[in-house]
């Protein structure tokens, strides 16, 4: 029997609260996380006024669990940008652009996304983020290569395709075995610019 049956089979009320929002420390400090909410939907108007004080967002997702995947499939897509955020930020680079250069014309068009314009990976192009101090704090390698593993495991069970997902989870993979496991997930910049040439 699950923890959430065995509590739900005491009377007590039972929801799964997943966060995010965390990768950045910004939104913790000025109460601004996102809370995705599994559960009773009629207990949930309880847990809401108490996450309120928290988090600017607080989402009813459905049955317990669902909250859990929700963030699980946001933080697949996250990974998936910022992988496509350090291939456009390094080709850029390695062919003469500016990196602050090519960030701010990304950042005004369509590749705009919160991996370039709020948590830029590459050093030096954004103050207070993991990628100017040295890949440090954030959201690590270790929390998102455990993330998309449950997003394939998740993709293998309803047998619906994650090809990108799928793709991301290796990369992470492999820098988790290169030794940047301890770093934030965006330091998959720092791997392809340090480790990966043709």
């Amino acid at each position: 029997m699950t923890r959430h049956k065995a509590i739900a089979k005491s009377g007590l009320p039972v929801a799964s609260i997943h966060v995010g929002g965390t990768a950045d420390t910004g939104p913790a400090r000025s109460g601004n996380l996102t809370f995705m909410v599994g559960g009773v939907e009629d207990e949930f108007a309880a847990a809401k006024e108490l996450l309120e004080c928290m988090g600017s967002d607080v989402m009813y997702c459905g049955a317990v669990g669902t909250g859990k995947s929700a963030k699980i499939y946001n933080n697949m897509l996250l990974a998936i940008s910022m992988i496509g955020t350090t291939e456009a930020m390094n080709l850029g680079i390695t062919s003469g652009l500016d990196p602050k250069l090519l960030a701010k014309i990304l950042n005004m068009s369509s590749g705009q996304c919160w991996s370039s314009d709020t948590y830029n990976p590459v050093p030096g192009v954004m103050d207070g983020v993991p990628s100017s101090n040295n890949y440090q704090g954030g959201f690590g390698t270790t929390l998102m290569t455990k993330d998309l593993g449950l997003a394939q495991d998740s993709a293998t069970s309803t047998k619906t395709p994650i090809l990108l997902g799928n793709l991301a989870h290796q990369i992470y993979r492999m820098i988790y075995a290169k030794g940047y496991s301890k770093k934030d997930f965006s330091s998959v910049f720092q791997y392809l610019w340090e480790e990966e040439t043709f």
